[in-house]
């Protein structure tokens, strides 16, 4: 048996850095589209179906094993898509206000548990702040930080959110699918010895 690999195309590479790209996109996305959020989870969805049989399809029929961890690597690229473009973004065009909670809302959950916002008054403005999941909203009258997008385009952030460390997590997540697209394209495959 003789050892080859297989020649990645410049056009599967294209499709591959396409899609990666939409998934990425759409992870930062998810946080700006508001009701619209069905709708760029479908579109993330027919990329994801794409972008596995490209990547795991793109070996020949005896070394297929990439099926599976490219589902796993194009799902997993959501989360720290999301998390650093988001810090990215705030880092670029946020600014960071000292700020007073004014009031407490509960939004009870048609089918999961009640999330609740603040209002905040940030020196002469208003500012809705909805927590990220690993924090709670705060008390009337608690003074606090919060990094404001001044675009208005993404959702503000707690301070201790934005920053390099988050920001990189954008970064991991392109190494990743670099990584694994390489790994895919360099392994040899195996081939059955002719017979003589």
């Amino acid at each position: 048996m003789t050892r080859s690999r297989p020649e990645l195309q410049p056009k599967e590479l294209v499709h591959i850095g396409l899609l990666t790209s939409a998934i990425i996109a759409g992870a930062f996305l998810f946080m700006v589209v508001g009701k619209a959020f069905i709708l760029m989870a479908f579109a993330m969805l027919v990329c994801l179906i794409f972008y596995i049989p490209i990547v795991g399809g793109y070996r020949p029929k005896p070394s297929r094993w990439a099926g599976i961890p490219a589902m796993v690597i194009g799902i997993v690229t959501i989360f720290p898509s999301n998390i650093g473009s988001h810090s990215l973004w705030l880092t670029a065009f946020g600014e960071t206000l000292h700020c007073k909670v004014i009031s407490i809302q509960e939004h009870p959950g048609r089918r999961g548990p009640t999330t609740y916002s603040n209002e905040l008054r940030c020196g002469d403005r208003q500012v809705h702040y909805t927590p990220t999941s690993s924090h709670s909203a705060q008390d009337p009258g608690t003074e606090m930080d919060i990094v404001v997008d001044k675009t208005g385009f993404v959702p503000n952030l707690e301070p201790d959110k934005v920053g390099l460390g988050h920001s990189l997590m954008l970064l991991l997540a392109v190494l990743m699918n670099g990584a694994f697209v390489f790994l895919v394209a360099w392994l040899p495959v195996r081939e059955p010895a002719v017979e003589r």
